[in-house]
């Protein structure tokens, strides 16, 4: 079992080192993920909240809807709590996910 331990350890050194040289303005995101240690399941799950969010913008907006405050309300409480939420949603539109969402959602903070 040691041996795993070690292993493991060392793991996470490696990755720390990585973490220093990515280009945290190329991938935010996954700079983000990796900060937060956040599992594969949590980063699903956020995926599947955003594309849920965006069908519904798109149907709210077909219906004449022009703020969205209710969809970022869902979206913060969903996030983990490591995850800063301005941090969050400029950092999945700088890397091109659920663009219209991010930028809707950025719109209604920058009015606050």
């Amino acid at each position: 079992m040691r041996k795993v331990e070690e292993r493991l350890a060392a793991l996470e050194f490696y990755l720390e080192l990585l973490l220093k040289q990515m280009d945290h303005t190329r991938y935010p995101w996954d700079y983000l993920i990796m900060c937060g240690k956040l599992s594969r399941k949590e980063v699903q799950a956020l995926y599947n909240l955003c594309e849920e969010l965006s069908k519904e913008m798109e149907k709210q907006k077909a219906e004449g809807f022009v703020t969205f405050s209710p969809l970022l309300i869902q979206f913060r409480q969903a996030l983990p709590k490591d995850l800063p939420l301005e941090d969050t949603i400029a950092a999945l539109r700088t890397q091109g996910y659920y663009v219209p969402l991010m930028d809707a959602f950025q719109k209604l903070i920058k009015k606050k």
